[in-house]
C-alpha cells in the first residue's frame, strides 16, 4: 500500500514540464505498456495515494487488511457467480480461481473486477491490462493528472459546491437547474425567484455528489407538500424544516425537473441523466469519450431496487446498447428492454444526443482547470440541463456498461498522453 501523500513533491518540482503540451507524445521506454497497467504502476511508484476515497472504509486501505478483505470477497464472488459462469462459458470454478489469482498478482485486479468486467471471457488477460479501477483513479491518480491542466489564478473551479457550481455555469452561459432557496446555519435565502406555488420541489445537500441526502417534495395543493418519507408539510413548515436541517448540512431547494417524452418510459418518478465523460486534448479543448443513460433505482420508491442501471450511447449516432446494472449479483445480466418498466432500450436512438454532447463540451470549457470530468445531463421538455460535474467519475461501471476497458476506448489515447507525461518524472 502506498503511503498517503496529498501533493507528490516530485510533480510540483517540474512546473515547466507540467505547463507545456510539447511533451505530450515524447517517447518513453514503456510506450507499449497497457494503460491500466501503466496507471497502477505510476500510482504505486509515485506514491499518489492522497486520500482513502474508495472504498470508503479506511481499514480497507491498510496493507494486509486490504489483502485479507479482498481474498474473502473473492471467495464470495466465486461462490456467488462461479457456477453460472461455469454453466454459460464452460470454465470451471477451479479455472476461474486460478485466473483471479493470476490477475491479482499480475495486474492488481480483484475478483469483483473479474466478474463485473467479464474478464473470464476470451482475451480477458489483454483486456485486464487496459482496465482501470476506482482504487487508483479515485484515491490519487486523477488528482495528480489535474496538474497538467491550464493554470488559473483564481483557484480551483467549484464542483462539489452546488451553489458555486451553479453560479459559475450561469456566468459561462451553461444551463443548470435553478436554485430557488439556499439554507445554511439555520437561515434560508430565496434565490432565482423563490418558491413557485403549485410546483413539485427537489431538496438536496449543497455539498457532495449524487443523490445522497436528496428528496422529492410533491405539491399537494393549498401550499402543502409530501416528502419521500410521507410527511405532509405546509410551505412555512417546509422552510422551517430546511432551516433546521441546515444547522448540520447546508441544503438547496430546486424545482423538480421531468423527463422529455422521448425517454419518459425509462423511469417512473426519477430524473434520468446522461453521464458524459469529457477529457482535455493536447490543445486543452474538451473531447467527448463516453456517453451512457443512467437510471438510479433508489430514486424510484415503488421499485424497491437500489440498482443503478445504464445503457451505453454510441458517440456518433446516439444509439443505445443493452442495459445492465451495477450490482454483483446481476453481473451476468444484460437487458434489451428496461428490466423494470419493460420499455425498449437496445437499438433506441437518443434524439437529443448531439445537444447533450455539445452541452458537456460547453460545460467543460467553463472548467478547463480540470483534465477529465464526468457530467450528468438531463433531457427535459424545456431543453438540455447540466445537473452536475464530477472530477472523480466512476470508471468501473463506465467500463462495464460499455463492455470495453478504458485503455481501448476513445479515452485511452488521451489518458495515455497524460500518463506518459507523468511517467517522465519517475
Amino acid at each position: 500500500m502506498n503511503a498517503p501523500l496529498r501533493h507528490p513533491p516530485v510533480l510540483d518540482n517540474q512546473p515547466d514540464m507540467l505547463a507545456s503540451s510539447d511533451t505530450w507524445f515524447m517517447p518513453h521506454p514503456d510506450r507499449d505498456e497497457p494503460v491500466g497497467r501503466l496507471a497502477r504502476r505510476l500510482f504505486r511508484t509515485l506514491r499518489l495515494h492522497d486520500r482513502p476515497r474508495h472504498p470508503r472504509a479506511r481499514l480497507l486501505h491498510v496493507p494486509f487488511l486490504r489483502e485479507l478483505a479482498l481474498s474473502a470477497h473473492g471467495l464470495y464472488c466465486l461462490f456467488s457467480l462461479g457456477g453460472d459462469v461455469a454453466r454459460r462459458f464452460g470454465k470451471s470454478r477451479r479455472r476461474q480461481l486460478l485466473e483471479i489469482a493470476g490477475l491479482a498478482m499480475r495486474d492488481g485486479l480483484d475478483a469483483q473486477t473479474y466478474y463485473m468486467q467479464e474478464l473470464y471471457g476470451d482475451g480477458g488477460d489483454q483486456r485486464a491490462a487496459h482496465t482501470l479501477t476506482s482504487f487508483e483513479t479515485k484515491n490519487g491518480l486523477f488528482t495528480a493528472l489535474k496538474r497538467f491542466a491550464p493554470r488559473r489564478t483564481t483557484g480551483r473551479s467549484p464542483l462539489g459546491d452546488k451553489l458555486a457550481f451553479h453560479a459559475r455555469c450561469r456566468r459561462h452561459g451553461v444551463t443548470t437547474v435553478p436554485i430557488l432557496l439556499s439554507a445554511a446555519r439555520g437561515r434560508c435565502e430565496l434565490l432565482d425567484g423563490g418558491i413557485v406555488p403549485g410546483a413539485d420541489l427537489f431538496m438536496k445537500p449543497r455539498h457532495g455528489k449524487g443523490a445522497r441526502g436528496a428528496g422529492l417534495l410533491r405539491h399537494l395543493g393549498d401550499n402543502h407538500y409530501r416528502g419521500d418519507e410521507g410527511r405532509i408539510l405546509s410551505t412555512d413548515s417546509l422552510l422551517a424544516d430546511i432551516a433546521r436541517r441546515s444547522l448540520e448540512t447546508p441544503y438547496l431547494l430546486q424545482p423538480r425537473l421531468t423527463n422529455h417524452r422521448d425517454i419518459a418510459d425509462l423511469a417512473d418518478d426519477s430524473l434520468l441523466v446522461v453521464r458524459v465523460i469529457t477529457c482535455l486534448g493536447a490543445d486543452h479543448q474538451p473531447i467527448v469519450t463516453h456517453g451512457m443513460l443512467r437510471v438510479i433505482g433508489k430514486l424510484e420508491p415503488q421499485w424497491h431496487d437500489a440498482t443503478e442501471y445504464a445503457a451505453p450511447i454510441d458517440l456518433a449516432t446516439g444509439r443505445m446498447g443493452a442495459m445492465t446494472g451495477d450490482k454483483l449479483a446481476a453481473a451476468l445480466d444484460w437487458h434489451l428492454h428496461h428490466p423494470v418498466t419493460g420499455a425498449p432500450v437496445a437499438g433506441r436512438i437518443l434524439a437529443a444526443w448531439p445537444a447533450v454532447r455539445e452541452a458537456a463540451c460547453a460545460a467543460h470549457r467553463a472548467f478547463t482547470d480540470r483534465i477529465l470530468l464526468g457530467w450528468d445531463i438531463a433531457v427535459t421538455p424545456q431543453g438540455i440541463v447540466v445537473i452536475e460535474g464530477n472530477a472523480l467519475p466512476d470508471v468501473a461501471f463506465l467500463q462495464r456498461v460499455h463492455r470495453q476497458p478504458i485503455g481501448r476506448s476513445r479515452l485511452g489515447p488521451l489518458l495515455r498522453g497524460y500518463l506518459d507525461r507523468l511517467a517522465l518524472v519517475e
